[in-house]
This record gives structure tokens, C-alpha cells and sequence, in this order.
């Protein structure tokens, strides 16, 4: 009797992971459809390495297209939404989610962004975003990758240059890696994300 009752008990935890297999799929179809978002992929340029490979891949630092793609990002702690600027080549493409501005990929604005959004990590943006800055790195005479709008400063206030450690982008660091981009923990900045290595 027991062994009829502990098979029926099994066949019925059977079923149920079956239903929850078919049903998870439709599930998380159904909710990015509902955010009218797709993650696409597409005519990403090769991550540069190096001084010479992000020239020749994005031209000259703080050139027009340095600044010719712009998105707003809400910052979850204060309410405020900043406006950012990056380069053409990481963002624009007409999608689901972002209208063209004459941009040649999904990377950024589409793609990276809209995994934030989707899996409910917008909450992790805090105060201190910002992207295209004409500048110099701060410790060394060379430009900042900010300069040809291929960096992003996410949390600042809160994730410091000189930190080793992070607290609230490392939630969602692992989106920028899998889209090409290098995270600052590495070199102790744990606000900041480049589409360059080595550099």
C-alpha cells in the first residue's frame, strides 16, 4: 500500500515538473512580448583591444559619432532619469524597443538595457550615470574611454573609482560581459564598463 501511494506521489511530482517545463517558456515569452522587447544581437563591432584597434574601429576620440546615439536611464535612488550619449556603432538600430536614430546596432540601447529591464534589475541603477565625456583617463595621460563614447559609469556615488568591491553592479555586470563589454572591478572601478580591453 505504501509502495501504491509512494508511486502515485512520484507520478503526480512527475506531471507537475512536465506542466512547469511546457508552461516556463510560454511564461517568459509571454512577459517580453509584454515589455515589447527582443534581445537581437545584431551588427555588434568586434570588442577592440588596445589604443590603435578602438581608433580604427571607432575613430578618433571625441569625434561626431561619439555622441550620436542617445537613451534615458532612470536612477532608481533618486528618480532622476539622465540622458547618455555613446557611440553610433553601440546602438540605434531600429527594434521592438528603440526607435532608429541612425544607429547601427542593438549593443547598448536594445540589448543590454533591455536584459536590465527585463529581469527586473533597474533597481540596482543608482545615483551617477553617465556616459561620453571628452576627457583624459584620470591617472594617465591617455583618453578615457568615455572620450569616444564607448564607456559607461553606472552607481557612481555608490561603486567609486579606487573601490575594489562592489555592492550593487555587480547584479547586473555579468549583462555588460556577455555583450562584449569589460568591467572597471577589474582595475579596482567598479562603476565603470568599456567595449574595449586592454586599455
Amino acid at each position: 500500500m505504501r509502495s501504491s501511494r509512494t508511486r502515485s506521489r512520484a507520478l503526480r511530482l512527475l506531471l507537475l515538473a512536465a506542466s512547469i517545463a511546457m508552461i516556463m517558456p510560454l511564461l517568459v515569452a509571454w512577459h517580453w512580448a509584454r515589455a515589447g522587447w527582443r534581445d537581437w544581437h545584431f551588427n555588434y563591432p568586434d570588442t577592440p583591444s588596445g589604443y590603435n584597434q578602438i581608433v580604427n574601429r571607432f575613430g578618433e576620440p571625441c569625434n561626431d559619432n561619439a555622441t550620436w546615439n542617445h537613451m534615458r536611464w532612470t536612477e532608481a535612488d533618486t528618480g532622476d532619469t539622465v540622458r547618455v550619449a555613446f557611440h553610433r556603432k553601440l546602438g540605434g538600430y531600429p527594434t521592438e524597443m528603440v526607435g532608429d536614430e541612425n544607429g547601427r546596432s542593438t549593443n547598448l540601447d536594445n540589448d543590454v538595457y533591455g536584459h536590465i529591464q527585463n529581469a527586473h534589475l533597474g533597481n540596482f541603477i543608482k545615483h551617477g550615470v553617465s556616459t561620453y565625456a571628452c576627457r583624459m583617463k584620470r591617472t594617465v595621460n591617455e583618453w578615457s574611454t568615455h572620450a569616444w563614447g564607448i564607456a559607461i559609469d553606472i552607481s557612481s556615488a555608490r561603486e567609486p573609482m579606487g573601490q575594489c568591491s562592489s555592492t550593487v553592479n555587480k547584479n547586473f555586470a555579468y549583462l555588460f560581459k556577455d555583450h562584449g563589454w569589460k568591467w572597471g572591478l577589474s582595475f579596482c572601478d567598479p562603476m565603470h564598463f568599456q567595449f574595449a580591453t586592454d586599455y
